[in-house]
């Protein structure tokens, strides 16, 4: 099993500073979850079916982590997959246990470096991602989709897309970079393959975007 766009959308978005970036974002760590999710469906592990999510296969032990999504989608067997959306991105705890989960797969890859990071009532692991690993991603996003006119593969136009909905881009890529990544997305919209990806990463953005809209005003 791999789970290249959780990891790569992990390297681009966490930062060296003191603290987790995802962690302490809740954009950044709901796009999180909706990584791991979108690994676990092309890896076959969970399928949508009838507008809802059903477990189709046991997750290999090494990622173990990700019981948090099974456990989530098996209890609620039947619901509705903005009933299930929600639970999970909305979820601290879940959230936190994926991302100590990628953090660690990363850790043991040798691109990440893990510290403890103080809070004000206890303390977190955190983990810094290394240039060259992060280096690398951006290697692949820049020949997949900037230096090439070639269909790119499924994981890399995903992860482009979690990023800019997730306001990371402009970290890594010039605004002339950005605008050629945004219309290169746009442009394979039109292309049939990857038509269902983008009407379901649409219909995840909208539900997101609405869910963090209301938790900030419930707080506001």
């Amino acid at each position: 099993m791999q789970i290249d766009i959780s990891e790569m959308y992990f390297l681009l978005t966490e930062t060296n500073d003191n603290g987790s970036a995802i962690m302490r974002n809740m954009r950044k760590r709901a796009y999180l979850t909706v990584s791991s999710l979108f690994d676990l469906q092309l890896s076959n592990v969970i399928v949508r079916h009838d507008k809802t999510l059903i477990v189709n296969q046991p997750l290999p032990t090494d990622f173990s982590f990700f019981n948090v999504i099974a456990e989530v989608v098996e209890d609620r067997r039947g619901k509705s997959f903005k009933h299930i959306l929600r639970h999970l991105v909305l979820n601290r705890k879940i959230n936190r246990t994926i991302y100590e989960g990628i953090g660690q797969q990363l850790l043991f890859q040798n691109k990440t470096t893990q510290t403890m990071a103080h809070g004000l009532l206890r303390r977190h692991i955190s983990f810094s991602p290394k240039q060259p690993a992060v280096d690398s991603v951006i290697t692949e996003i820049h020949h997949e989709l900037l230096a090439s006119h070639s269909h790119p593969s499924l994981k890399i136009v995903a992860l482009v897309a979690l990023l800019n909905r997730s306001h990371v881009l402009r970290n890594h890529f010039s605004k002339s970079e950005q605008a050629q990544l945004t219309k290169r997305l746009k442009q394979l919209q039109q292309q049939s393959e990857y038509t269902e990806f983008f009407e379901f990463a649409k219909w995840i953005d909208d539900f997101i975007t609405a869910m963090i809209v209301a938790a900030s005003s419930s707080h506001g």
